[in-house]
């Protein structure tokens, strides 16, 4: 099996039989042209791996021929070396600006062409391995990539879907997931006996895995929810499911609610997680006071004994709640400040009553406020506006 294929362009025919024969007793298959115009035309039956050409001969001269197979995309990986009369270095770096990969000047030792062609073809092997390599990794690549984009439409499916409404209130959110797809997530689901069950969460991470504990979380908050009770034993009962199916280091922050119409009540527990704004009066635009609903608790998935505390707040008809996750504000701008819950809660303290508006509202401040640094983190957030 032949090593490699040559083409020898050279106007004397002892020069092209002389390089023939070193180079198909070293193995190689060669091919030959008497010009420019005779090797485009063996080019066009075969192609070689690599040239070797006079500089100077009628029809068409080897500069010519190099810068036309040079600027062909599909011959321009063709190695190309330049046989001159020419010889120093002028010469050398004049024909290496044509386009030619080597040089050869003339007159020149059989040895030292097939010392030139037998590592030109160590080159020529090694390109074509990195060109291997870099299919296969953009075939790679793409197939990730579209796992990707799969993932991330199988997440968006996990959310609400919107508008929504759920009994006495409405909600919208605004989900930014930093690498198309994230470990933010969030749920609001109705319950049998009239009240509506909350759910927002920030997975450690992003990405993948991030994004498939996230499915996790939601999972075991809609089955903890629907078992009845109140977010204190949803709580303990998503610490424990996350702690059995993931690994020390992985965790979430949560903040659960159950919202009672009834009794105008909000029971919540804070897991960690960034505490949401009630904007009083909020659904009906305008100034408005905010109020922040606090609480003290561990993060999901650390131990299964960490304990957690059940909080209460009022809810009123015409009432606001902001839910979000620490993307939105933790961006550190250039002066080394963050938005953080003050800046926040300036945003949120004068919004558009629509509550489309007012979502669109509260993203748009917080760019305008950390420009020109982007969201680098998850942004999750959920407005629900209490019916009046």
């Amino acid at each position: 099996m032949a090593k490699g294929s040559v083409l020898v362009v050279d106007d004397e025919a002892p020069i092209r039989d002389i390089l023939s024969f070193y180079l198909k007793r070293a193995g190689y298959q060669v091919l030959t042209a008497a010009n420019g115009m005779e090797a485009l035309e063996e080019m066009g039956r075969s192609r070689p791996d690599l040239i070797i050409s006079d500089l100077r001969m009628p029809e068409m001269t080897g500069d010519e021929l190099c810068k036309r197979v040079k600027s062909e995309p599909s011959t321009r990986d063709i190695y190309f070396i330049i046989l001159s009369a020419m010889d120093g270095t002028a010469s050398r770096i004049g024909g290496l600006s044509l386009g030619a990969d080597d040089m050869i000047p003339k007159p020149f030792h059989a040895q030292e062409v097939l010392a030139k062609v037998d590592s030109s073809f160590r080159l020529i092997e090694m390109q074509k391995e990195i060109k291997r390599q870099n299919r296969e990794l953009t075939s790679f690549q793409q197939k990730v990539q579209e796992e990707m984009a799969l993932a991330a439409a199988l997440q968006m499916g996990l959310l609400p879907k919107l508008p929504g409404e759920t009994r006495g209130a409405k909600y919208t959110h605004r989900y930014l997931p930093a690498a198309g797809i994230g470990g933010d997530i969030y749920a609001i689901i109705p319950l049998a006996d009239g009240s509506t069950a909350m759910m927002i969460a920030d997975v450690s991470g992003h990405g993948v895995t991030a994004a498939l504990i996230s499915a996790m979380v939601k999972t075991s908050f809609e089955n903890q929810a629907r078992l009845g009770g109140e977010p204190l034993g949803w709580a303990q009962g998503m610490n424990q499911d996350l702690c059995r199916s993931t690994l020390a280091e992985q965790f979430a922050t949560a903040w659960l609610g159950r919202l009672d119409p009834t009794s105008e009540k909000l029971r919540y527990v804070v897991a960690g997680h960034c505490a949401p704004l009630r904007i009083v009066g909020g659904a009906r635009g305008g100034l408005q006071r905010s109020e922040v609903l606090r609480g003290k608790g561990f993060m999901l998935g650390l131990d299964p004994q960490l304990p957690f505390r059940e909080n209460e707040a009022e809810f009123l008809p015409g009432d606001r709640l902001v839910l979000y996750t620490d993307g939105l504000v933790e961006v550190e701008r250039e002066d080394r400040t963050m938005l953080e819950e003050a800046g926040l809660r300036r945003i949120c303290a004068e919004l558009p009553g629509d509550i489309e508006a007012a979502a669109d509202a509260v993203i748009a401040q917080t760019r305008s406020h950390n420009q020109p640094a982007p969201f680098l983190d998850d942004v999750t957030l959920v407005i629900l506006d209490r019916d009046s």
